[in-house]
């Protein structure tokens, strides 16, 4: 790597640091916790798992008795919660999982030798982006855990690297974080071994293939399938028209676009929206031309890094083909989008400067804007504006933040007996009450 290139990447790390930063002071700047989704009932959770560590009666909730994927966050904040307020705790857990975030990026960007661009582009695309906002903090979490093997994997490929422990820890805290990541994190290390020849390395599995069946006797045999009891509807006909233009919606929300909406209209305003649109499938349509040249590249040269792109083109069908919900996970083709695409916008990079550029510059203009709307409405309650948007596009990357924040209220009046998503830690009794 040249000086040169070697200054620019010094300074876009330090834009990607500065980044995550702003968001923890932004954190920290105010009172309460922010308005994320979903965020709110894993930190009631989080609290409830407190309780049960401090052995505070809980007739509402029962912990499970087998080992559950999406669990990582609530037993992050539920330690914190021993010695931190449960406030001052949710936000130090969220700081930490930004720390996480940056590292995980920082150890693939330096197996892979990105272009610098990278530093702008995925802080913004993968990890502050829409995701954050609905809360989907277990999923985010899990992406780490997704870059941070492909890096151990591409470095023990290349042979500069070994040792089989690492990899195994990380399948167990992939196991334990989220379902989907993990499965991708399994399908790595399958594709790295086919490529390598190196079939012993199927050991470091043994451990998370066993949290695995366990949970699924657990959930199926035990819990008679409470997990799945989401109450989730499918919101297209199976390969409907809508169906599709759904698929569509997946990708364009995936890359840093965030629009807050209220109950009739967006808070961006027709000409605000407008901008970050372009910004968005300016961003989209450079990382789809960079990705296609890497990856030719890879496969004509034989490089190190084609199980990654194998990993990331088998994925394809599934985000094509699953429906709208299964098995209790919403959107899980957005989700296995996002897997791929996280770990292909840190691959593409390494194909056109100037490409690479033009994709940074896009997605400094949704990273600013989605700093602005934080400031501005991430702590907020939900009001009306008056400004329409365009009627078939405004519901694009929406965000109905605060639509979870009463059990923020429940937590503040000491009120434990909320019903909380079956697909954590926790299974409601019938003294479990619906938030009316």
């Amino acid at each position: 790597m040249r000086p040169a290139s070697l200054n620019s990447s010094r300074v876009t790390e330090l834009f990607a640091a500065g980044l995550f930063l702003v968001y923890a002071v932004i954190l920290f700047a105010h009172r309460t916790p922010p308005s994320f989704t979903d965020f709110s009932n894993w930190t009631y959770q989080g609290v409830l798992l407190h309780n049960h560590l401090l052995g505070v009666p809980d007739p509402a909730h029962l912990l499970k008795q087998y080992p559950v994927p999406n669990s990582a966050n609530t037993v992050g904040m539920a330690l914190l919660a021993l010695c931190l307020p449960w406030v001052v705790a949710v936000k130090t857990w969220l700081c930490l999982q930004f720390l996480v975030a940056f590292f995980c990026l920082r150890s693939l960007v330096r197996a892979v030798g990105a272009h610098p661009a990278v530093w702008i582009i995925v802080p913004g695309a993968v990890f502050l982006n829409v995701n954050l906002w609905y809360g989907f903090l277990n999923f985010q979490l899990g992406l780490c855990w997704v870059l941070l093997l492909a890096a151990l994997l591409l470095r023990r490929a290349q042979g500069v690297a070994r040792g089989d422990l690492p990899v195994a820890g990380l399948l167990l805290l992939a196991f334990f974080t989220h379902m989907v990541p993990f499965a991708f994190c399994c399908l790595l290390l399958l594709l790295y071994v086919w490529q390598t020849e190196r079939w012993r390395t199927l050991w470091v599995a043994v451990p998370a293939f066993a949290m695995t069946i366990w949970y699924v006797l657990g959930r199926y045999l035990v819990a008679r399938n409470a997990d799945g009891d989401t109450g989730m509807q499918d919101a297209a006909p199976y390969l409907s028209r809508l169906f599709w233009a759904f698929k569509v919606n997946s990708c364009l929300k995936s890359f840093g676009l965030v629009n807050p909406l209220s109950a009739d209209s967006i808070w961006l305003g027709k000409a605000g929206f407008a901008v970050l649109l372009c910004a968005n499938v300016l961003l989209i349509g450079i990382l789809l031309l960079l990705a296609v040249r890497a990856a030719r590249r890879s496969f004509a040269q034989c490089t190190a890094d084609r199980f990654l792109w194998l990993a990331i083109l088998s994925m394809v069908p599934f985000y094509l083909l699953l429906p709208s919900v299964i098995l209790g996970i919403s959107d899980p083709g957005a989700r296995i989008f996002q897997i791929f695409s996280a770990l292909g916008i840190v691959l593409a990079c390494m194909a056109g400067r100037a490409l690479a550029a033009w994709a940074a510059g896009a997605s400094m203009v949704l990273s600013v804007a989605a700093v602005l709307l934080f400031v501005r409405f991430g702590f907020q309650p939900v009001w009306n504006a008056d400004e329409h948007a365009l009627h078939a596009i405004d519901r694009l990357a929406h965000v109905p933040n605060n639509d979870q924040d009463y059990f923020y209220d429940a937590l503040n009046q000491r009120d434990f007996s909320l019903k909380v998503f079956p697909t954590g830690l926790f299974l409601n009794t019938a003294s479990a009450s619906i938030h009316r």
